[in-house]
């Protein structure tokens, strides 16, 4: 006998129990009715919104203070070392909008990023220093020969990128 002959001739023996259609109905209303939030915890809530706001507007002030401050030293130094700067920096910006375009894999690289964060790093530390200790010579070639640094990092890390595409593609050719 297959079950649905079984529950066709045995309906009657299987179906005893009733829904209690009062109860469902009541569990299922119930659970459309939103709690209403206290208007202690809209208050809260909005409070803590207006705080955020306030917190992540003055960061950006204050980094667009730091950024305007740091090519006002320059500036103040010397306008030449100052031009000179943005061009470094407009030139670092085009290699790294290349090498992430490059789509390239880090552990493929000998060169790495740490060497790039080392150089930022010490571009921070130089910078602190002309803003504490005003326009020494020293510190002024020093930032300049940071800056090219990291231009020959950026250009070695594209270039190793370049070698090992050529290399895959003679690779997949042969």
């Amino acid at each position: 006998m297959k079950i649905e002959e079984y529950i066709r001739q045995n309906r009657n023996k299987l179906d005893v129990e009733n829904a209690d259609e009062d109860f469902l109905w009541a569990g299922i209303s119930q659970s459309f009715i939103k709690p209403k939030r206290s208007k202690r915890m809209v208050v809260l809530q909005i409070a803590a919104s207006v705080l955020l706001f306030i917190g992540l507007s003055y960061a950006v002030f204050e980094l667009s203070i730091i950024r305007n401050n740091q090519e006002l030293i320059l500036k103040n130094i010397d306008p030449k070392l100052a031009r000179q700067e943005a061009q470094f920096q407009k030139q670092i910006n085009t290699y790294y909008n290349t090498l992430i375009k490059t789509n390239f894999d880090k552990d493929q690289l000998a060169t790495s990023f740490n060497e790039l964060q080392n150089i930022d790093d010490m571009i921070h530390q130089y910078s602190e220093d002309l803003k504490n200790h005003g326009a020494n010579p020293k510190i002024l070639n020093s930032l300049m020969d940071l800056y090219q640094k990291k231009i020959l990092v950026l250009d070695r890390m594209l270039n190793e990128i370049e070698k090992n595409k050529n290399y895959e593609n003679n690779k997949t050719q042969i």
